[in-house]
């Protein structure tokens, strides 16, 4: 559902639960992209890799919540509606969002894969820029935690 009146914006959440299966370890992806006041695109999925923190895991979402972006600006642009706004992407991890904006910390985390740094290269080129949401504001956690009735409600209406 779309409402009258309401800016018509690309926006992305992106979130992870940090070694969440507990059999594997690995930790799930998951991200919500908004245009204007619908969702369009989203994913709820399990990384290929153990991840070997919550910042790793987190940075790693980003950085497919950003390959996400790439594709529905191009997209979008294919249907004549170019993006000419850096797209917000929410992330509710500081530290996420530290590494991904200062490189001074990439020589500390080369355990991190190469290709995920495609999402710096995003925020440098001021195709995304990647803010902090609050963990209680996090849309994303609708796609794959428990939630109280009220949270749930809550999120579900700020998506439809």
């Amino acid at each position: 559902m779309y409402k009258r009146g309401e800016e018509c914006k690309l926006v992305g959440y992106c979130d992870a639960d940090y070694a969440g299966d507990h059999d594997t370890r690995r930790s799930t992806t998951r991200y919500i992209f908004m245009l204007g006041s619908g969702a369009i695109s989203w994913c709820s999925k399990r990384q290929p890799t153990v991840s070997l923190s919550t910042t790793e895991a987190e940075y790693r979402v980003a950085a497919m919540a950003a390959q996400e972006s790439t594709w529905l600006m191009q997209l979008l642009e294919d249907l004549h509606q170019p993006v000419k706004y850096p797209i917000s992407l929410y992330c509710d991890n500081l530290s996420a969002i530290r590494l991904v904006e200062n490189p001074v910390f990439h020589a500390r985390t080369k355990h991190v894969e190469v290709h995920y740094h495609f999402i710096r290269e995003k925020v440098l080129k001021e195709e995304i820029e990647l803010k902090h949401v609050r963990t209680e504001n996090q849309v994303a956690d609708l796609l794959t935690k428990s939630l109280s009735g009220s949270k749930f409600e809550s999120f579900y209406h700020s998506l439809v």
